[in-house]
């Protein structure tokens, strides 16, 4: 399915960049991405096999004909038709990553032993920044089986310093 996402997110960035409206269709994205994340059920409606093809392409013009750009409604129209609509938010998030990158933005996957302050994600969004040469978001989780330090993965590349790694290293250590 992520193939799916990315080539249909493709096939929008380039639009966007051809139409100069990159930052307008990313807005769009948001505003249909909210709608979703609050409708959860709207996704389940647009996917129904059992509601005609049209009714649900209506549905899509209906809730956003007006609202976005004409190009986002035929975007979200498409995956509807094409049975996809499923693959909408990993469409949105694999839009956003392809416009980031050419912001010159990376996003890091951060994920901490226990939820980080705002002095420790600040520090850190610093020194990634320093590291990779240009502007970093941090996308913060956690995952209390690293029983403590954090696990980065931005731009291909992963640091982990979480005590789960420092841990399985020393047991294989101690069984050479």
């Amino acid at each position: 399915m992520a193939q799916i996402s990315n080539e249909y997110a493709e096939a929008l960035f380039a639009l966007a960049l051809e139409n100069n409206c990159v930052a307008e269709y990313s807005d769009a994205l948001d505003t249909v991405s909210k709608v979703t994340e609050e409708n959860p059920e709207y996704i389940d409606f647009l996917a129904s096999p059992d509601i005609p093809r049209q009714e649900r392409v209506g549905a899509v013009e209906a809730a956003f004909g007006g609202k976005v750009p004409e190009h986002i409604v035929s975007f979200v129209s498409l995956l509807c038709d094409r049975g996809r609509i499923r693959t909408l938010s990993d469409c949105i998030s694999d839009f956003k990553k392809l416009s980031d990158a050419s912001n010159g933005v990376s996003t890091a996957e951060v994920v901490s032993a226990a939820e980080l302050t705002e002095d420790e994600k600040s520090a850190l969004k610093t020194k990634l920044e320093k590291l990779c040469g240009h502007r970093v978001e941090l996308d913060c989780s956690v995952d209390k089986s690293l029983i403590g330090g954090v696990k980065v993965t931005v731009d291909g590349k992963v640091i982990d310093g979480s005590v789960k790694r420092g841990l399985h290293e020393l047991k294989g250590a101690m069984y050479r």
